[in-house]
């Protein structure tokens, strides 16, 4: 700050005079002190870091001038619904008000390398240049019409994105909606109308939404209540080959597997048969004489279940059996598409499946409230049938922009392909962590669809207690790098960040868990996590 004081002064600027860095928090000193020294093609003193050093970044956030952080929490708390500000991530929240690209930043211009990418939302990045031009300019012409009348960018946004669903999956028709549970629910009601059967059938340890028709589908306990409707919704055993009955270290498809052994070859999985066996054997209870069932549902990888994979044709074999007793499969895609897997644009394309029903929302808009249903002309028109049905900001002018323009974005940046090279160097980076720290039970995911699970130790592979989990969350976050949590017991981070996020931010993400699960490792944390502990 002196030495900041002594360059002003040196300058002898207006500008700089009426500068009060007397009254300044450090944070503001320090972020005055970067814009103005770049403006002015100077530098700062030298500092001897020790700590891992963020990759640069040539975006300076503006200055933040509105509602204090303060004033932020105390509405928050007396008049956000609880269910939503129980949920807020972090002791000491920081308030973000600006992004770019990967990076988030706060009130006082602190960056933060974002890996949950508001909940696997964010694709082609934050306050993307082409994507805000496309979004502002369909603004200025016309902001909504309802579906029922004909406006261009409901058949320009359904025209692109047939262009991105492989031709020969027969999936052609293409309804927009504003939701993943949306087009969940929407799903639901194709495959009954399409077979005139109500039973459908998800995976334990699923999430599909949190809608009054598909809560019953989501098969986590935090979701689940004793007055939730669940008529004619069931679930099959998951084929999760870490915590499952069957699966080992050849079963799943990627960089990172189980460290129980199993004696699957490299062609033929003997977990997925006998998962898929599970799940006959539920339709054979489910369906008497083979009739009754609507609908199989499941994700590429699980989302809230921190990123399950099922083994190795698991889903070609569940889908034979869906058709034997007359069912439809729904792929839901709402946290796989749009090339986040790396090596596929589509979670079923990966899967070498060809689904009746796929659904996609989060990453489709990069943050805008959008999602779609895509299904077959036979399916769709069985739907129309059987009921009117209309959803009134569904395919409107600014969502069509919004996901035009992100749809090339993808392509443009070449994010599928980045998705693939920077996902690989961080599920090797976990692999390492696995063999350095024995509290991390299991490291898995595809491209940039990641997670590791935290355990108390691999012998019971018991979970790992979840104020433990966020007190490590809370030093990793004072680090600068903001990652999520989920699964069955909460005891995973879960990393899904935007598709252009660099091998630079990985490397730097690396070394900062490695620190901090150092500093766990070694008893550094436990004044914090004393502070999470519910029971203290």
């Amino acid at each position: 700050k002196q030495w900041y004081q002594r360059r002003v002064r040196a300058i002898n600027t207006n500008y700089f005079i009426q500068t009060n860095l007397s009254s300044m928090s450090g944070s503001k000193v320090l972020q005055t002190l970067v814009r103005n020294a770049r403006a002015l093609n100077t530098s700062a003193p030298a500092v001897a870091h020790t700590e891992p050093q963020m990759p640069p970044c040539d975006y300076q956030p503006p200055v933040y001038e509105g509602m204090s952080k303060e004033e932020v929490l105390k509405i928050r708390k007396a008049h956000v619904a609880p269910a939503v500000h129980r949920q807020t991530f972090f002791k000491n929240p920081p308030l973000f008000v600006a992004g770019k690209g990967q990076y988030l930043f706060d009130e006082d211009g602190k960056r933060y390398i974002d890996l949950f990418g508001g909940i696997c939302t964010v694709s082609a990045g934050h306050n993307h240049d082409a994507i805000n031009a496309a979004v502002s300019e369909q603004m200025s012409k016309m902001t909504h019409t309802a579906n029922i009348f004909l406006h261009p960018k409901l058949s320009e946004y359904t025209e692109a994105m047939i262009k991105k669903i492989p031709k020969e999956s027969g999936l052609s028709v293409i309804y927009f909606c504003n939701s993943g549970s949306e087009a969940n629910d929407l799903a639901m009601l194709m495959a009954r109308a399409y077979t005139g059967h109500l039973n459908i059938v998800g995976l334990r340890r699923a999430y599909h939404g949190a809608s009054a028709a598909n809560i019953s589908l989501t098969t986590m306990p935090l979701y689940r209540s004793a007055n939730m409707p669940i008529t004619n919704v069931s679930s099959a055993m998951s084929p999760d080959v870490y915590r499952g009955i069957w699966g080992g270290d050849k079963c799943r498809d990627g960089i990172c597997q189980t460290l129980r052994t199993c004696d699957c070859g490299p062609d033929e999985c003997d977990a997925a048969t006998k998962y898929a066996e599970q799940y006959e054997d539920h339709l054979h209870t489910l369906c008497p004489g083979g009739k009754g069932l609507a609908a199989f549902i499941a994700e590429g990888i699980g989302g809230m279940t921190a990123a399950l994979q099922a083994p190795k044709g698991y889903y070609k074999k569940a889908f034979e059996v869906t058709k034997k007793y007359g069912g439809v499969n729904i792929m839901d895609e709402v946290q796989t598409g749009f090339g986040r897997l790396g090596t596929h644009y589509w979670g079923f394309e990966y899967h070498g499946v060809k689904p009746d029903i796929i659904t996609a929302a989060k990453s489709i808009g990069n943050g805008y409230p959008l999602a779609m249903c895509a299904t077959t002309p036979e399916i769709a028109e069985a739907f129309a049938n059987s009921s009117l049905h209309f959803n009134t900001f569904g395919g409107n002018a600014l969502a069509g922009a919004a996901g035009i323009a992100t749809l090339k974005a993808i392509d443009d940046d070449g994010l599928m392909e980045n998705s693939h090279k920077v996902g690989s160097q961080f599920l090797h980076g976990f692999n390492r962590l696995r063999e350095k720290f024995s509290f991390i039970g299991d490291a898995r995911g595809k491209g940039l669809f990641m997670s590791m699970e935290l355990v108390e130790d691999r012998e019971t592979n018991t979970p790992i207690a979840v104020y433990k989990l966020q007190a490590i969350q809370e030093r990793v976050k004072d680090h600068g790098v903001l990652i999520g949590r989920g699964g069955l017991y909460l005891n995973c981070f879960r990393i899904q960040p935007p598709m252009c996020v660099s091998s630079e931010d990985a490397e730097f993400v690396l070394q900062v868990l490695d620190k901090v699960f150092q500093e766990y490792a070694d008893g550094a944390l436990d004044d914090l996590v004393h502070e999470f502990n519910p029971n203290k």
